[in-house]
């Protein structure tokens, strides 16, 4: 009882000692990953791409520079002709019906999109992180696990060929308490390679090279949260940024439509011009002339063109209000089954931690107890501590379940203030 209550209290300590001399916890992970994630690197700068682009969508077109000689004689001569002049001039083409505020209110719409969309890509990536941490973390609990109950393991087997080979115990014991020791040790193999295929996938949303950081890695957060809670239906209303995204989409789509129809409007095209006379042959002076003209720009042939492109906008909003129905529709049954999974796990956790693990490690002192006084064989030692490495092994996943359902939830409302972290600040493209 002495020896099982020792490997207890060395598993407990091993088990979460550990990560109070640790280097990293999960918002400093999340801060490395907005900083150093490659791909968000990437989608800042899509967003800075669309930001270029509103300024140039209003513009007007480039005004018409000319140059040159008017009304020259064969002859070359400038001073035979009193119509021979040299003129500047330029044009402009003036859109009076809003066709370049309506493009440039679209472009901006793009902008509040890409914005919305990256924002929403950063919280995916902290999710991800969060759920790589996690499995890092208790696969490296499951693994010191496994190691302790191999050290277990090896106390059995000890007993159980020192009482085969005295002639009071059974082949059967023994050999069974070899089998479970291999099995331990398998065990340890598969915690061992899925800790670092975890840390892996951590390293590379960290942005450095995978197996590059070999910290130690403290708890995660434990939530205290009303599952039921109103805030959680509010996280997934209109200020989502993917709902934010399909709204901006849509405005989008109709200021791109309503600029398309503008365009089949005429606009004016303006031209000056000042022409300079030189004096005549006889040193005759002249005056100097100017032109000043207004036109308009008639889209006979482009009219239909303009039209059917801004149906086809009108179409493409109606499909993304489509979308936008039912993306809204599916983040709260996303919502549902999240915090549904979420408290189940946090049940889960309760129980095994509060009752199940407690009552196996009574059981397991017990059976010791009563093999030490002959009361019982060994084999009913081994089925205690088989059951409780089980029982152990089965809160560690609950809490890597409830981990990655928090994760997941993070991913969903964007909301790491209902988990109580704090997630690095991003910035949004408001336009």
């Amino acid at each position: 009882m002495t020896f099982v209550r020792t490997v207890c209290l060395t598993a407990s300590l091993a088990l979460w000692g550990a990560g109070a001399a640790s280097a990293l916890d999960l918002e400093g992970v999340l801060r490395e990953v907005a900083a150093a994630n490659p791909t968000l690197a990437a989608r800042r700068s899509m967003v800075e791409a669309a930001s270029r682009r509103v300024a140039p969508a209003g513009a007007w077109q480039s005004p018409m520079l000319e140059l040159g000689a008017v009304n020259v004689p064969t002859s070359g001569r400038f001073d035979m002709d009193p119509m021979t002049m040299k003129m500047i001039g330029v044009s402009q083409r003036v859109p009076v019906f809003g066709a370049n505020r309506l493009s440039r209110r679209s472009a901006g719409e793009a902008l509040r999109a890409e914005s919305a969309a990256a924002e929403l890509t950063h919280y995916e990536f902290f999710a991800l992180a969060w759920q790589a941490y996690a499995d890092a973390f208790y696969a490296g609990l499951l693994a010191r696990q496994a190691d302790s109950h191999t050290a277990v393991m090896d106390r059995l087997v000890k007993s159980a060929r020192a009482r085969y080979e005295s002639g009071n115990g059974r082949l059967e014991d023994a050999l069974r308490a070899e089998a479970e020791r291999a099995r331990t040790l398998a065990d340890l193999a598969a915690f061992r390679a899925e800790e670092r295929s975890a840390r892996a996938r951590l390293d590379a949303l960290r942005g450095v090279p995978p197996g590059a950081g070999g910290e130690a890695l403290t708890p995660p957060p434990v939530t205290s949260t009303t599952w039921e809670s109103p805030a959680w239906n509010e996280a997934v209303g209109a200020s989502h940024p993917r709902l934010r995204e399909l709204d901006a989409q849509v405005s989008r789509y109709r200021f791109a439509a309503r600029a398309a129809r503008r365009m089949a409007l005429p606009d004016l095209a303006l031209t000056a011009s000042y022409s300079r006379r030189g004096k005549l042959e006889g040193g005759i002076a002249q005056d100097n002339m100017f032109n000043a003209t207004v036109g308009l720009m008639l889209p006979i042939f482009a009219a239909q063109r303009e039209f059917s492109e801004g149906a086809e906008m009108d179409a493409m909003a109606r499909a993304t209000e489509a979308d936008r129905r039912a993306a809204e529709l599916d983040l709260l049954e996303q919502l549902r089954s999240g915090l549904a999974s979420a408290e189940a796990s946090q049940r889960t956790v309760g129980l095994l931690a509060d009752t199940v693990v407690v009552t196996q490690q009574r059981a397991v002192e017990a059976s010791w107890s009563a093999y030490s006084a002959g009361t019982t064989d060994l084999w009913r030692v081994f089925e205690a501590t088989h059951t409780l490495y089980n029982e152990q092994i089965a809160l560690l996943r609950a809490r890597q379940g409830l981990a990655g359902a928090e994760a997941r939830l993070l991913s969903i409302t964007t909301r790491g203030d209902l988990l109580g972290v704090h997630l690095p600040e991003i910035k949004r493209s408001e336009r």
